[in-house]
């Protein structure tokens, strides 16, 4: 771990939204998989770092735009490539359609093309599912909204990462079945953060994280909340 002479000279401010259990909200003894696995990060590498919880939008917009600011899980593109310093791969996501056992067949993606999709505002899979085909989209500011939309058959389905969706399907409406498409993109979720950090900064990251995967700090994290390692 880097000394605190060689730490940033402010706070860095990293931002997220509730996506559990990647990151939960205004759950402190269980923030999230992600949330723990960045502390850790943060901590190792000698970075002094607040965490707080917005709408997924403005963090982007955010980070876009204000010095010495960072955000996860971003999904990293060649659209945002030079958008952001990109400071660690934290998570594999599969990001899939879910909808409520009885609704939208899931099996047919081709049929699938014609129904209304919900997806998280900001979400870099928009640009995505329209090239693919997917033409009535849904905005919605959180996976929760989303997931509403849904039970309440203002959309078909809602598209997203399995693990955060499928865990706060579970939560939300813990009386509902959800079934689950196969797998449509598989992409890796960063830690990004803001021009102004350099390469150094990022090497810092990297760092920390090998070292974590190492020592089994990262896998435990993980395993804590019921993920893939």
């Amino acid at each position: 771990m880097l000394s605190a002479a060689t730490a940033f000279a402010a706070p860095l401010r990293i931002l997220t939204s509730d996506l559990p259990p990647l990151a939960i909200e205004r759950t402190p003894a269980q923030p999230g998989a992600l949330v723990e696995i960045v502390a850790e990060l943060t901590r190792r590498a000698g970075i002094a770092a607040t965490n707080e919880f917005v709408p997924w939008q403005r963090a982007v917009f955010v980070v876009g735009h204000l010095p010495r600011t960072a955000l996860y899980p971003l999904t990293r593109t060649p659209e945002r490539e030079k958008n952001f310093r990109w400071l660690a791969p934290l998570y594999r996501e599969q990001f899939v359609f879910i909808a409520e056992a009885g609704g939208a067949e899931l099996t047919d993606l081709a049929a699938l093309k014609g129904s209304r999709i919900a997806l998280l505002r900001g979400s870099t899979q928009w640009d995505n599912l329209k090239r693919l085909g997917y033409t009535q989209l849904i905005p919605t500011t959180s996976v929760q909204e989303g997931l509403r939309f849904v039970h309440e058959g203002m959309a078909d389905a809602i598209y997203g990462d399995q693990a955060i969706v499928g865990h706060t399907a579970r939560m939300l409406f813990p009386d509902k079945s959800w079934n689950a498409s196969a797998a449509i993109v598989s992409t890796t979720t960063w830690l990004g953060g803001s021009l102004d950090l350099t390469e150094a900064d990022a090497e810092r990251f990297r760092q920390a994280l090998e070292a974590m995967r190492a020592d089994g700090t990262y896998a435990r994290i993980l395993r804590r909340y019921q993920l893939p390692r």
